[in-house]
């Protein structure tokens, strides 16, 4: 009986989540009571009424902390009880609202469990003896006032817990998952194939297949309206920002100097800054002082800047300076600047006759991609392999290693996971390997060829067949018991058999 409850429970935490187990804890001695019996002890909110069986939020929260242990035991480190709150709080009513329906549905049925039978599992369990195999009363009766209130509520919660569990395994009996469901869900799951692939991106056309100017200068013709609504569309694309084309001189402080380093640093501006002021050379002064190594050799030369490409308060300068002067001290992360201005660039917005060009060479592009891909994909259809069309047109297949089916459709190499591609491949046979479709994965076209299929060894797949027949037996079970379950509950629901009060949960 214990382990029977035990393989069963192993269900139940799948199909609930974190479902209310059996509470093994030290008992002896309970005294009677009637199955699916009475509330807690002490006055408090219903949670769960259910005919004249009441649930009451003491009875919730110990469903809650038992899943919350469960919880927290399984996630480590990682679990936020903030962050998990809401989910343990309708968890946890989901799994005392199963637990009635599947109870007193049981009890509707015929089905009982009486007090003997509460006390023959705890007695026959080794796991409630202690070190001299003797029950331990006192503690198990502190632990029992404790958690339960009362002995009476215990062995309710234990009647209610084994009614659930024999209704669950009338359930089960109408499970079975035959051999050959199994083989072939194994094989499925572990067969392995090779396969090379041709991914063709409009941006990462080879040479012989780009288009040349007089084709895009074609394409701009024939889509000049399209276009030019897209060259409106796209405002920002063709818009040359404001920019100032300018120089500086850094001067960065010596560690050598210590506490004094801040002020000779500035002193040494301050002094380039006159020199300056009194007509020298922006770029014999950069040469002279600045300690940036990548322009004071150039006099002082950044070139052209846009907002964000330097320091905001270095920014701020800069773009209010009129060309061919010079700013004050600037401090910056590096250190302190002079900036100088040589030129103000306004923004402005590249005309639609050199913008056309380059959203038709685009169009182009991508219509050349689209046309290789058909040419290969005849020639499958034709009779060639994939290889042999894409030898014929230039291009080289990648190959990937060895892989088997995933959820998430990932293919080695291939540039972004694909379940269409990766369902096609594993139809793929030594006797049609290429397929003549073409697959549109991200901003690629891809067609795919097998290589090889690799079934696993027979050790392999045996484990493996056991494996798909306990997942199978799972899935099934999960679907079957919980449809049953939520038939039930809206069946209780609307005869007003059964009440639910969220609002005390979520109101706590």
């Amino acid at each position: 009986m214990l382990d029977r409850i035990r393989k069963g429970q192993r269900w139940l935490t799948a199909i609930f989540v974190f479902a209310i187990g059996v509470v093994f804890v030290f008992f002896l001695g309970l005294g009677g009571s009637t199955p699916g019996g009475g509330p807690s002890a002490g006055p408090e909110a219903d949670v769960v009424v259910f005919d004249d069986v009441r649930i009451g939020m003491n009875d919730y929260l110990r469903v809650r902390q038992q899943q919350e242990a469960r919880l927290r035991d399984r996630l480590g480190d990682q679990f936020d009880a903030d962050a998990m709150a809401t989910f343990l709080d309708a968890q946890a009513l989901q799994a005392v609202v199963n637990q009635m329906v599947l109870s007193q549905s049981a009890l509707e049925l015929g089905l009982v469990v009486s007090p003997e039978e509460v006390k023959d599992l705890l007695r026959n369990d080794p796991s409630l003896r202690d070190e001299n195999g003797r029950f331990a009363q006192d503690e198990f009766d502190a632990q029992v006032k404790w958690e339960y209130g009362s002995q009476a509520n215990f062995l309710n919660t234990m009647q209610r817990d084994l009614l659930q569990q024999k209704m669950f395994e009338l359930l089960l009996t109408q499970i079975e998952i035959g051999d050959a469901e199994a083989f072939n869900a194994a094989r499925y799951r572990t067969q392995e194939i090779q396969i090379a692939f041709v991914g063709l991106a409009a941006d990462r056309l080879p040479e012989a297949h780009r288009p040349d100017e007089a084709a895009i200068a074609a394409y701009l013709d024939a889509h000049r309206e399209s276009l030019q609504v897209r060259y409106d569309t796209e405002t920002d694309r063709f818009v040359t920002p404001e920019q100032v084309v300018m120089r500086h001189i850094l001067f960065s402080p010596d560690p050598s100097e210590g506490d004094e380093a801040d002020q000779k640093n500035r002193e040494q501006a301050e002094q380039a800054l006159a020199r300056l002021r009194d007509g020298e050379d922006f770029g014999a002064l950069a040469a002279e002082f600045s300690g940036d190594p990548s322009s004071n050799q150039d006099g002082g030369k950044l070139g052209a800047i846009s907002r964000g490409d330097v320091a905001p308060n270095l920014e701020a300068v800069v773009f209010e300076l009129e060309p061919g002067t010079a700013s004050e001290i600037v401090e910056g992360v590096e250190g302190l600047h002079i900036a100088w201005v040589d030129e103000k660039i306004d923004a402005a917005r590249q005309p639609f006759d050199e913008a056309g060009l380059e959203l038709a060479a685009e169009g182009a592009a991508e219509e050349a991609t689209r046309a290789l891909a058909q040419q290969l994909s005849q020639a499958v259809t034709d009779g060639q392999s994939l290889e042999e069309a894409a030898r014929a047109a230039g291009l080289t297949l990648d190959r990937t290693g060895f892989f088997t089916r995933r959820r998430d459709g990932f293919i080695p190499g291939l540039a972004r996971p694909s379940l269409e591609v990766l369902s096609a491949a594993f139809t793929l046979t030594p006797e049609a390997p290429s397929a003549a479709q073409v697959f549109e994965v991200g901003d690629q076209q891809v067609l795919i060829q097998l290589l090889e299929r690799q079934d696993p060894d027979p050790e392999t797949l045996a484990q493996a067949v056991e494996n798909a027949r306990e997942a199978l037996e799972l899935q099934q079970q999960n679907a079957l018991v919980q449809a049953w379950i939520d038939n039930r509950r809206a069946s209780f629901e609307n005869d007003r058999r059964l009440q639910i009060n969220s609002a005390v949960v979520a109101g706590r």
